[in-house]
């Protein structure tokens, strides 16, 4: 489920316009408003200059707690609004990882990423933009697979 979030998050479904952290905005316009950003982080507690694998800007916010909510509720809410599909749409996009659990994170404004609660619990697996099953996951089903059979 939580790489379908992360694919509808990065607007991959249905087509190809993914905005990259770059483009937010530099200074807060004067009326105080300014980017909601979503990403995906390779890490629940990435460094403080680290950049997501995939983000997209979803929406402009109040440069305040409330609009921090605001863009943290987004952020998750697209995690329940999206179907199958998931990983396959993620390989596309970050084309070879290996046993990568991804972290949903939001930025709003100038402030820094924030963890939005949110962790893969399954690795993803990718080779040449195609999802493959991870060594970890695979030692698990053969064991699970062996124990089935005693």
């Amino acid at each position: 489920m939580f790489y379908i979030y992360l694919s509808l998050l990065f607007g991959v479904l249905g087509q190809e316009s993914i905005v990259t952290s770059t483009s937010v905005l530099m200074d807060a316009p004067i009326n105080n408003n300014g980017n909601c950003s979503c990403g995906g982080f390779d890490t629940p507690s990435p460094d403080q200059n680290s950049e997501p694998l995939l983000s997209q800007i979803p929406m402009t916010v109040k440069c305040n707690d409330e609009g921090a909510a605001t863009c943290k509720s987004l952020c998750l809410a697209l995690a329940s609004a999206t179907k199958a599909k998931g990983p396959e749409i993620l390989c596309v996009r970050l084309k070879d990882v290996n046993e990568t659990k991804l972290s949903a994170f939001y930025k709003i404004c100038e402030r820094p990423w924030s963890y939005a609660d949110m962790t893969a619990e399954e690795p993803l697996c990718c080779e040449n933009s195609k999802v493959k099953v991870c060594a970890s996951v695979e030692d698990i089903t053969v064991a699970a697979n062996t124990e089935t059979k005693v």
